[in-house]
This record gives structure tokens, sequence and C-alpha cells, in this order.
């Protein structure tokens, strides 16, 4: 038995393109490194379990053809329902659960493209930002065993760095609805953490929650929310 490609990837990240087009088998074995940053292969007799703590990104597109548009003016699909069913049912509910940022990617218009009062960051400003948070993190966890939020378990995480009332109930809330599981939850209760620690927040707040419950379910964020200055 030897180390796959998402214990290699360990500590960095794996991109997974056309990820509905995998064996469904291959899918549903990402669940137990995406859950617990390792993965064990059972052979007959022998097992062996490897780290696989990676950021995993996958992508795919809207059908098999790519061309699936939910407006009849721009959609083009030449698929079948049945296709676009079955290409969709590849990411079945448990995978898609311990996926913390699903993002939706739709052609740039051309006005846009060409935006006169667009203040598009640089790299080296990203990369600072995300310094300064990732040095937050440690300063947090120095006396644990963990090193960033995505370590924490999902206990430890809600009674030794809980949210503000106000960030809880309406996570809360969001749970009893049906909106998310509780595994979901725990991972937002996570993502706002980083929310926060970019924006050099010492405690996420009810803002830094909705920016974390939007980059989970897909839904467009708020301009106000990504301007904030520390407070």
């Amino acid at each position: 038995m030897r180390p796959g490609e998402v214990s290699r990837a360990h500590t960095g990240a794996l991109f997974l393109d056309e990820f509905p087009l995998f064996n469904a088998d291959i899918i549903e074995a990402l669940r137990q490194p995406l859950e617990s940053g390792e993965i064990t292969i059972a052979r007959g007799e022998e097992s062996a379990t490897f780290p696989a703590r990676a950021m995993v990104v996958i992508a795919c597109n809207p059908c098999p053809c790519g061309d699936y548009h939910p407006t009849n003016r721009d959609n083009r699909c030449v698929c079948t329902e049945i296709r676009r069913r079955e290409y969709r049912r590849k990411l079945s509910g448990p995978i898609t659960d311990r996926v913390d940022i699903t993002r939706h990617v739709e052609p740039v218009p051309p006005h846009e493209a060409r935006d006169p009062l667009a203040h598009p960051e640089d790299t080296a400003t990203m990369r600072a930002r995300v310094e300064a948070a990732r040095n937050r993190q440690a300063r947090r966890y120095a006396d644990t065993a963990w090193r960033v939020n995505a370590d924490v378990p999902g206990p430890t995480l809600r009674k030794r760095w809980p949210l503000p009332d106000g960030a809880a109930r309406a996570l809360e809330d969001r749970v009893y609805a049906g909106g998310l599981t509780r595994r979901g939850a725990t991972r937002v209760h996570r993502l706002a953490w980083t929310v926060a620690d970019l924006g050099e927040r010492d405690t996420p707040d009810e803002d830094d929650l909705d920016v974390a419950l939007r980059l989970r379910t897909g839904e467009p964020l708020m301009a106000a929310s990504l301007h904030r200055r520390e407070r």
C-alpha cells in the first residue's frame, strides 16, 4: 500500500477538476480525509493510515456540456435532464456537507472586466493579510496541539472559543430551520473565526458569521462586509 494523491498533498492543496466525472467510490472515499485529515486503507488483513490534511478544491460545471444556465436567455445546454440529474447526483450530501466554502463562478461581463472604479488587490497585499491571520491563530493555539482554526475539534471550539450570543443564536436558528447540519454549523463556526482573524478582530461578530454563512452556501457576499476596517 502506498499513499495516494490526497496524502501526497498533505499540508498543501489538491485540485480535483470535473469532480462529478470521478468514480462514485472515489468520491465517497474522500469523506474520511475531509473530516479527520487522515485516510485508512485496508487490503485483506493489512491496513495503513496515512496523513491527508490538505486543502481540497473541487470544481465542476453545472452540467456535462458546461453550458447550462438557469435563465432561458443564457442557457445553451444540450444535455438531457436525466444526464444533468445524474451528473449532479455525484455531489452527494455527505460530501458537500464537508465542503467549507462554495462559490458559483460565472463569466465576467465586459463592463465589469474594465470597471474603472474597481480596486483589485495584488498578491502581496493578500499574502500579508493571510500571514497576519495565521499569526493570530498561532498565538491563540500556542498552548494546544493545534495550529489553525481548521484543526480544532467541534466540541472544544464551542467550549473554549464560542461565538458571541447574537452570532450563536443566528447559527442555531439556521440549524433548526434545516439550512445547516450540526457538522455544517461547526464548519461555519470555524470559518467565522477565520473571517475575524483576517479582519484583525479578537472575536467573531454577527457580520463575520454572515460572511461565513454566505461562503458556506454560495450566496453573494455583501460589499459592506468585505470592506470593514478594524474596530
